[in-house]
């Protein structure tokens, strides 16, 4: 989405322009209405089209393009007015409004070839439109009323493990399959009032494919004065940053030792990671426990037989879990339980597919067309292999993301997995990239946090 996040910057450029007290340059009024007409045009084509379309890169180079001569231009107006005599500068504007013409003449093209897409297509292949608010996330946002379905039992037999009666540390594995609800099942272990009551400290680390130590160990320090802003954690690690690992582990060693504690230990894929960090875990008989989710059996199998699988839904369980993430405590209405049924059937069980699925459907307008029409273009994708399967499922929740939150969402990948991102640093670094659609009377700061 490159295209979009292109002409929002060169839009914001020109607002800026145009109400500037003293502005640097003077647009020609016509060329200025004509390319704003093109950029509003272009932006709700591509807001209301929700996958690439073929000259997104064409409409990228030529917002690029006129955000350069503009901003060269502001560069030479300061050079002209410091030495350049008037006749020189009518002739610099003269070339500034050519090469801005230019590039007002490719956007024309364009919105013709739009034209002549939208004329062609139709509604064929266009999804309904998703109209986002701040009050839609949480259908987005996996919630423990909505998502935990299904898994009662294991869940029951969990807190039952955690609690009873034996002295010594336990470990205890889940074992599942990507999007099978392990790491929501853990969570809602980690957040129950009982457990919350039973322990003396609870520590959440994720260890994931490529795990660091030093972060685990910060996170783990971090923990029990968890509830701080991530601002606060920036400065802990900070603080941090001079003392050495194996003094890291240590410091947890000597804060667990005597209490009871529950260590989750999320998205472990191999044993590598617990061979460095278990020697700081104290083996006291106080009955502390530690939970690990892994999708891998040779990970689980390690820790002995006491292990949880996690298996797929039945499909009364899918229907329900997808109803609960579309309308929440409200009934499904009658017209559409049977095409919602088949839409939780084609996910396969997988409570992540659900979940996917239903935060979208959510987002839509709740008619039978609308979900007839869902149902079908979801059927390719919900009909892959597994792996292929999953990969394609998320991939929808980037396809239906409104044109202006994808490359917002795609500037993610700068960062390295499973590290934490100041928002204050994520706010700043959106605004300078340009990615933001300005709101009258909203700072950019206050659109970057609604966002």
């Amino acid at each position: 989405m490159a295209a979009y996040a292109a002409l929002v910057s060169l839009a914001h450029i020109i607002e800026q322009i145009q109400n500037h007290h003293r502005p640097p340059i003077t647009l020609d009024e016509e060329q200025t209405k004509s390319l704003c007409e093109k950029i509003s045009f272009l932006q709700d084509f591509l807001d209301n089209y929700p996958f690439q379309f073929h000259l997104e890169s064409e409409i990228a180079d030529l917002a690029h393009s006129a955000e350069d001569i503009i901003e060269s231009r502001i560069v030479d107006q300061i050079f002209l007015e410091a030495s350049i005599s008037h006749g020189s500068e009518r002739s610099s504007h003269n070339f500034f409004s050519q090469d801005l013409q230019k590039v007002i003449q490719g956007m024309d093209l364009i919105k013709k070839e739009v034209v002549q897409f939208q004329e062609k297509r139709g509604t064929q292949d266009v999804m309904p439109k998703y109209s986002i608010r701040s009050s839609d996330l949480s259908a987005f946002t996996p919630t423990k009323n909505n998502t935990f379905v299904g898994f009662d039992e294991i869940f029951l037999d969990i807190i039952s493990r955690l609690t009873e009666q034996c002295p010594a540390l336990q470990i205890l594995p889940i074992v599942g399959m990507g999007g099978i609800g392990k790491t929501t099942l853990a969570r809602n272990v980690y957040d129950h009032s009982f457990v919350l009551c039973y322990l003396d400290i609870r520590v959440w680390v994720t260890i994931s494919q490529e795990f660091r130590v030093r972060e685990i160990f910060l996170t783990a320090l971090f923990c029990p004065n968890k509830g701080n802003p991530n601002e606060n954690f920036a400065k802990f690690a900070d603080e941090m940053s001079r003392v050495g690992l194996h003094e890291l582990g240590l410091r947890l060693y000597r804060i667990l030792s005597g209490r009871r504690f529950l260590i989750i230990m999320d998205d472990m894929w191999s044993i590598e990671a617990w061979k460095k960090l278990k020697f700081f875990f104290p083996k006291g008989n106080d009955g502390s426990r530690i939970m690990i989710t892994t999708r891998l059996s040779v990970v689980a199998s390690y820790f002995g037989t006491c292990s949880i699988k996690m298996n797929f839904l039945d499909e009364d369980k899918s229907w329900e879990l997808l109803s609960k993430t579309v309308f929440g405590k409200e009934c499904c209405p009658l017209e559409l339980k049977d095409i919602g049924e088949k839409i939780a059937k084609k996910c396969r069980g997988l409570p992540l597919s659900v979940v996917l699925v239903g935060g979208l459907l959510a987002s839509s307008e709740k008619t039978q067309k609308n979900w007839e029409f869902d149902a079908e273009n979801l059927s390719p994708i919900l009909n892959l292999k597994d792996d292929e399967h999953c990969s394609k499922i998320l991939s929808l929740s980037y396809d239906y993301l409104p044109a202006h939150l994808k490359p917002c969402f795609l500037y993610m990948g700068v960062f390295p997995e499973d590290s934490e991102i100041r928002v204050s640093w994520l706010v700043k670094l959106w605004i300078a990239e340009g990615f933001l659609k300005p709101i009258k009377s909203k700072s950019l700061e206050a659109v970057a946090r609604a966002y």
